[in-house]
């Protein structure tokens, strides 16, 4: 009896033995190096704008009605808008391989995600170009829009004193002082939602160019939301952490160096708003206006240099495929690229004009998809933030998925520059590898995750060096950033910065109001 005592225990001693060896062997597999990789945007050719080119070296020359200048959602929604008009003498140029700009997405074995632009407020009445579009593409229909792209339950949520709590105000714990204060914002930012100014129109609203001119609202504009959060009597640590935390996921900025008028904006021009997401975020409305005028579209091409003639324009660009340059004889152009680049490629640039464009700031911005295996929660919310950090949380593409979830999930990590000194952030952001930027992103994961890099699969980096354009104090109000509608005779400014926002339906109007323009002459 004692002998098969022994021999159990031994065979058990053995057994054990194997388990932990084949234990450590699988830990091992399990935790083996992540492979992280940058994947765009294409620095390079970005960068390539800034060196004068010699306008005598094209290979071949072509003529336009309208040259289109970048194919994000602004140039997109130019062209868009040309088409419906029945105006088809156009052209759209993209540095980029693939169209879309901030909407950028890409994929990978569980599916799509967000590279940039990750969700669409339901649009109001003002808006009515989005909702045209919505309408198009089946996700607005008879006044209602379709239960399938409404953002599903759990939404949002906030990882706080080690739980997760529903929403992203930090109410879990808060003392009554706190509590106090976020009602009473709240509620003072609801009362600019009904108020108009003598104009007639509403102080607040989406596009922006259609906000009241009252002097009364504009005034906001001379200070900043620091100020008027000062005025107002706001201390409570949580609540400006989460305004902090509002203002770098709308501007990539803070409430020091964002304009109140800009933060009232925000708080005040939708009422009532509900997300529409998909899991390749806006590259889905991108991807639906690319294959509208795809054969229209000319990828991997970049503008080096704008020459005006006595009647339209002599554009100069690179063709990244071929290799060679292109010169294009335009009527018109639409210049829906950033407006920080346009000094570079049009050097007799009327010198207000030239100074009009360096003026405007732009927030880097680093997004890190990170594909997840055997993702610990089951139920975890499209957009998921810690409280007390300086980074923007992640959302989970696979959120709007119908029936069962997989075990992998792809997370896309957000984090916002936002301090002043906007060059040494876009520095700090460029010097980082895509190792740095994947070990950055994991610090901020292990908060609510503690074991998550032992199930990260695969890991992709995008650096936005120039993001999204800031709502600095008295940006909104300047007559700089107006006169950039009209360049020159001929030549229209597009693109979400020139209205001081970075969202699609900014950049929508633009774009639009741009092509209008064209077709007026």
């Amino acid at each position: 009896m004692q002998g098969d005592l022994n021999r159990r225990s031994f065979l058990a001693y053995i057994a054990a033995l194997g388990a932990a060896f084949f234990g450590f062997l699988w830990l091992g597999v399990r935790r083996r190096e992540i492979t992280a990789e940058l994947k765009g945007p294409d620095l390079a050719r970005g960068h390539a704008m800034r060196t004068p080119l010699n306008p005598h070296t094209a290979a071949s020359t072509s003529k336009i009605g309208t040259a289109i200048i970048g194919a994000g959602a602004s140039g997109l929604s130019a062209a868009w808008y040309l088409q419906k008009q029945g105006y088809g003498n156009f052209r759209l140029y993209e540095l980029e391989n693939r169209a879309g700009g901030n909407s950028a997405w890409g994929q990978n074995r569980v599916g799509r995600y967000p590279w940039g632009a990750h969700y669409l407020p339901t649009p109001g009445d003002d808006a009515v170009y989005v909702r045209e579009l919505l309408a198009e593409m089946g996700v607005f229909v008879n006044g209602k829009y379709g239960e399938e792209f409404l953002v599903h339950e759990n939404e949002e949520r906030l990882f706080i004193y080690n739980n997760w709590q529903p929403g992203l105000v930090p109410l879990m714990g808060a003392r009554e002082t706190d509590r106090a204060q976020i009602e009473r914002f709240f509620s003072e930012m609801a009362k600019y939602r009904d108020l108009r100014g003598r104009d007639g129109r509403r102080a607040f609203t989406i596009p922006a160019s259609l906000s009241s001119a009252d002097e009364r609202f504009t005034a906001f504009d001379s200070i900043s939301a620091d100020n008027f959060l000062q005025n107002l009597g706001i201390t409570s640590i949580r609540l400006l952490w989460y305004i902090d935390y509002v203002l770098r996921d709308e501007y990539g900025a803070n409430r020091t160096n964002t304009s109140a008028w800009a933060m009232l904006h925000y708080f005040s021009s939708r009422s009532h708003a509900h997300n529409l997401v998909w899991p390749e975020g806006n590259g889905r409305i991108t991807e639906y206006l690319r294959s509208k005028i795809e054969d229209k579209l000319q990828v991997a091409t970049t503008l080096r240099h704008v020459e005006q003639q006595r009647r339209g324009y002599r554009l100069l660009f690179q063709n990244h495929h071929t290799g060679q340059t292109e010169t294009v004889v335009a009527d018109n152009v639409i210049f829906a690229a950033p407006k920080f680049t346009l000094p570079y490629v049009y050097p007799a640039l009327d010198a207000k004009k030239k100074a009009a464009a360096q003026s405007f700031t732009y927030s880097p911005w680093l997004t890190v998809n990170l594909l997840v295996n055997h993702f610990g929660e089951l139920d975890p919310a499209w957009d998921n933030v810690t409280y007390g950090s300086h980074s923007l949380g992640y959302v989970v593409a696979e959120h709007q998925r119908a029936g069962k979830l997989p075990h992998a999930r792809s997370l896309t990590f957000f984090h916002a520059f936002d301090a002043d000194d906007t060059l040494a952030s876009r520095r700090h952001l460029l010097a980082m590898s895509a190792r740095d930027a994947c070990n950055f992103a994991l610090a901020e994961l292990t908060k609510p995750h503690p074991k998550i890099a032992d199930f990260v699969e695969e890991v992709g980096v995008y650096r936005w060096a120039h993001a999204m354009v800031r709502p600095s104090v008295g940006f909104q109000t300047s007559m700089s950033r107006k006169s950039l509608r009209e360049i020159a005779r001929g030549f229209y400014g597009a693109h979400s910065d020139i209205s001081g926002m970075s969202n699609f339906e900014e950049a929508q109007f633009q774009g639009v109001t741009a092509a209008q323009r064209v077709l007026k002459g």
